[in-house]
């Protein structure tokens, strides 16, 4: 008897294949954005969280009332802190940077983006801590002033500008640059390297779009001569990564100490609220589909009233009537929804394609199998949800007035 149901959903289906198409298209892009949604978040906080390993050891001195790097980039403190900070016990490398948004020049090109100035030599040693490399080229070195290292996708012209215009160049080492102070003077650097790619780090990730000079240079260049924006410290043992925090608050009044792990903590609580904010979005579509579904399978009963009386007149139950209606409501859930989850996949992997062009790091989308499930389970139960009304109101059809229908 299921295949006989089976065969007969399916015909009732395909008579109106626009209408059903239409149906499964709002099932699809429903399933299709929270299973979109869901892998990009997941892979954002899959990232946060390593990057929250990464960086147990790193302390971040900011001026004043300070949590972000807008705020470093506009604010600045006296450079001779850090010889304190040094002083500290536990403290194995400091890197004091002075931070400035700035326009530079190559070729025809111009762009806006950021640059930091750093102390080579102790740059050197707290990037090799934190694990970032040069791919080519050298590093900074003591004497050095118009030179510049550049990020990995600023170096070989991996994104887009903010018109979407793809930006296809490969800037070797020896090759120049010009930088531009805040009153638009112009300053031609050597480029003498570029970092590997750090990846989906949440605290060097913008390193792969940063230029990064002698500290003395930009302090000049932008009269800030003393002056740095944030310091960070990578503290020798996790364990005393307190300890090393009050100290400084201690020695160096009138700063803000945050941990990196505070950090990644604040954008994973706002990461969470945006994830919530996205699955709420997306059950708004879901019901929006169930209502969809509901809709064309009521209009069917209402097209089918003869036939409906007609098999309720050769004997057919209700319960025949029931399972006919609510395998309809299944049969175009469950292929919206599969068709679904692979669109929203695409969707996922075309999001992070298209970000990754214009330079602006997103992590790869995770598919949690875990998700799916649900999203399947959720998916069947629309189906049977949305076929509750019409499958009784078809059954409950008296066969004398069925048959009596006109259309």
């Amino acid at each position: 008897m299921w295949s006989e149901l089976v065969k007969i959903a399916v015909r009732n289906l395909t008579r109106r294949k626009l209408r059903t198409l239409f149906t499964m298209l709002g099932i699809i892009i429903a399933v299709g954005s929270v299973t979109a949604l869901v892998s990009i978040t997941q892979g954002s906080r899959m990232a946060i969280e390593q990057e929250l390993e990464s960086t147990s050891n790193v302390l971040m001195v900011m001026p004043g009332v300070s949590v972000s790097i807008i705020r470093a980039a506009t604010s600045t403190m006296s450079e001779d802190i850090v010889k304190k900070i040094e002083k500290i016990d536990h403290v194995e490398a400091v890197n004091p940077a002075l931070i400035k948004f700035t326009t530079i020049k190559y070729d025809d090109w111009i762009l806006e983006l950021t640059i930091m100035g750093v102390d080579p030599k102790r740059a050197e040693k707290f990037f090799a801590l934190r694990g970032l490399h040069l791919e080519r080229g050298v590093f900074l070195r003591k004497n050095d002033r118009y030179k510049a290292i550049l990020g990995y996708l600023l170096a070989h012209g991996k994104f887009a500008t903010f018109d979407g215009e793809p930006v296809n160049w490969d800037i070797m080492p020896g090759q120049r640059i010009i930088i531009y102070d805040d009153q638009g003077n112009a300053y031609e650097f050597k480029v003498i390297g570029n970092f590997e790619e750090s990846g989906q780090s949440f605290l060097a990730g913008f390193l792969d779009m940063m230029v990064v000079v002698p500290l003395d240079t930009l302090q000049e260049m932008f009269h800030e001569e003393g002056k740095v924006s944030i310091v960070d410290v990578w503290v020798d043992d996790v364990t005393f990564i307190d300890e090393v925090k009050k100290e400084i608050e201690k020695e160096v009044p009138g700063v803000t100490v945050i941990t990196a792990r505070q950090s990644v903590q604040m954008v994973l609580m706002i990461q969470k609220m945006m994830h919530n904010l996205l699955i709420g979005i997306g059950s708004i579509a879901l019901f929006v589909g169930a209502l969809g579904v509901m809709n064309t399978l009521l209009t069917s009963v209402m097209e089918r009233t003869r036939e409906i009386g007609t098999y309720r007149a050769i004997g057919a139950k209700k319960s025949f009537i029931l399972k006919m209606i609510f395998i309809e409501g299944i049969i175009l859930t469950s292929i919206g929804g599969i068709l679904g989850f692979f669109f929203g996949i695409g969707a996922a992997k075309m999001v992070v394609f298209i970000f990754r062009q214009r330079g602006q790091l997103l992590p790869d989308p995770i598919i949690d199998m875990n998700v799916i499930a649900i999203a399947f389970v959720i998916t069947i139960l629309i189906g049977i949800i949305s076929s509750l009304y019409p499958a009784k109101k078809a059954s409950d059809l008296s066969p004398v007035e069925a048959l009596r229908y006109v259309e």
